[in-house]
């Protein structure tokens, strides 16, 4: 088990969705804090609605 630095949950590394998930950073269509952060990261409540998440 890895622990995200993110959301700070465990997750499995051989699991590539919980890798992707906590890793990969997502790609919003609006300037927000959000931008280069990996699915995992909450927004909401925040000016910016991700896409992905």
């Amino acid at each position: 088990m890895t622990t995200c630095t993110t959301c700070r949950q465990d997750y499995d590394e051989s699991d590539e969705e919980a890798v992707k998930h906590h890793t990969e950073p997502v790609y919003c269509l609006q300037s927000c804090r959000c931008v280069g952060r990996p699915s995992c990261y909450m927004c909401h409540g925040s000016f910016c609605f991700c896409l992905p998440h």
